[in-house]
């Protein structure tokens, strides 16, 4: 699916019921039991991501589904929040219940010194 068509008609940056909120402090608790998913774009993932993640950019929902079972439970991360929530809402929709994303995004996880790799 393009990205021009991504969002035409839909919701997608509404919070789905089925998705929790993250601080980095919860998310760091949580990212060695968890999968974390950088749904961000390869430039921005190349250039900074928490450390274990796996890269999936928005759109590419159907590999994340091919890769992680529905009652597996899912981080998403994004650059402010709001691609992790879109993609959350395609998760759902597919049948997805355990789903995390790091509020405020990579954007916060940097301003609060919270270590990436390169």
């Amino acid at each position: 699916m393009g990205i021009k068509n991504y969002f035409r008609g839909s919701d997608y940056f509404n919070q789905p019921a089925e998705l929790k909120n993250l601080s980095p402090e919860q998310l760091t608790e949580l990212k060695e039991k968890y999968a974390v998913v950088d749904v961000r774009t390869g430039f921005e993932y190349r250039h900074g991501h928490i450390k274990g993640s796996v890269h999936y950019k928005l759109g590419k929902e159907d590999e994340i589904k091919r890769k992680f079972p529905k009652d597996e439970a899912i981080i998403l991360v994004c650059k402010t929040g709001h691609r992790s929530r879109a993609a959350a809402n395609r998760l759902v929709r597919s049948g997805y219940t355990k789903l995390y994303h790091l509020e405020g995004g990579m954007n916060k996880w940097r301003s609060e010194k919270f270590p990436e790799e390169k």
